[in-house]
């Protein structure tokens, strides 16, 4: 059994369960998800809830006893000699429900390591693994990740009009929290609209024609604010509580310039096409001195975010 820790929202929760899916089927064993984090951390405004229930994954949630079986609890003299003595009379139902020291794995970096995969089963993960490489090789993936509801109308119309408006550039803006949060604003960091500015460039020089279609969680002030040159349409189809819809959208887009959001990362994974122009600001955490190196695939592209 691997059992993955939850935390944050969709975004992070999806490169959370990638991880833990890809450890469990390289051992063929069960992931469960342990979504107790979610009780305890109210700074995290809206994104303190689950969120994987959009999406079509096998959701199995794991009890107080498995995660403190799996994690691992310190146990008395007492404990550690039942287990002995039940294990010696072959009473292994009985062994097996007791405690045990487990095997608790805490995210060693936040870029990918490779004893990460060395980890046995049992393992419980503490982590949020945001890289391809934690899951590059987890075949079943995309399907688990595929939308469980269909869209609302006013997306389906939005769906429609991005399939069939020629070549199209998801561009995603973060406010919100990253505003709001003091915590957030220090660590992470709004991505400033001259990388956008710049950004919008490039995919001009190789895609002229293209359409922007801009999503963000702070819309009319994006408005307000972005004047990008050409066709440009800023996307109002989703409703507060279906955020996942914008996830839908922007992965159906062609091309993607996107913020320093794993939501905004996810939505340009999804789109599975080889031929996608993705640019994505670097350094991902503007303000701190910890970096993630690893959190872009190899063919997206890295624009400095603020220059200097």
């Amino acid at each position: 059994m691997i059992i993955v820790r939850l935390t944050g929202g969709l975004g992070n929760q999806m490169f959370q369960y990638a991880a833990g899916l890809s450890l469990a089927e390289m051992h063929r064993t069960v992931l469960k998800l342990d979504v107790s984090w979610f009780r305890m951390d109210p700074q995290y405004e809206a994104h303190n809830r689950y969120a994987l229930s959009c999406l079509n994954i096998t959701e199995q949630f794991a009890t107080q006893e498995e995660v403190d079986r799996v994690r691992g609890v310190s146990l008395t003299t007492i404990e550690q000699a039942s287990i002995r003595v039940a294990r010696a009379v072959r009473f292994f139902r009985y062994a097996d429900s007791l405690p045990s020291h487990g095997n608790l794995h805490y995210e060693k970096s936040l870029n990918f390591y490779p004893e990460f995969f060395d980890q046995p089963d049992p393992t419980y993960l503490h982590g949020i693994f945001q890289s391809e490489r934690f899951f590059g090789d987890c075949a079943n993936l995309r399907l688990h990740f595929t939308f469980r509801y269909p869209p609302q109308p006013k997306v389906v119309e939005a769906e429609h009009m991005i399939r069939t408006g020629g070549p199209s550039v998801a561009v995603h803006f973060r406010r919100g929290d990253y505003v709001r949060n003091a915590t957030f604003n220090k660590g992470i960091g709004v991505v400033p609209l001259q990388y956008y500015y710049r950004a919008v460039g490039m995919i001009r020089e190789r895609i002229p024609n293209a359409t922007l279609y801009i999503f963000s969680d702070d819309i009319d002030t994006i408005e307000r604010e972005f004047k990008p040159e050409g066709a440009h349409v800023f996307v109002r189809a989703t409703q507060p509580w279906h955020s996942y819809d914008k996830i839908r959208l922007m992965s159906i887009c062609d091309h993607a310039i996107i913020s320093n959001s794993t939501f905004a990362w996810w939505g340009a994974w999804l789109n599975p096409s080889s031929n996608k122009v993705v640019i994505a600001p670097m350094p991902w955490y503007s303000g701190s001195e910890n970096q993630n190196d690893d959190i872009l695939p190899a063919s997206w592209l890295p624009l400095i975010a603020h220059e200097h």
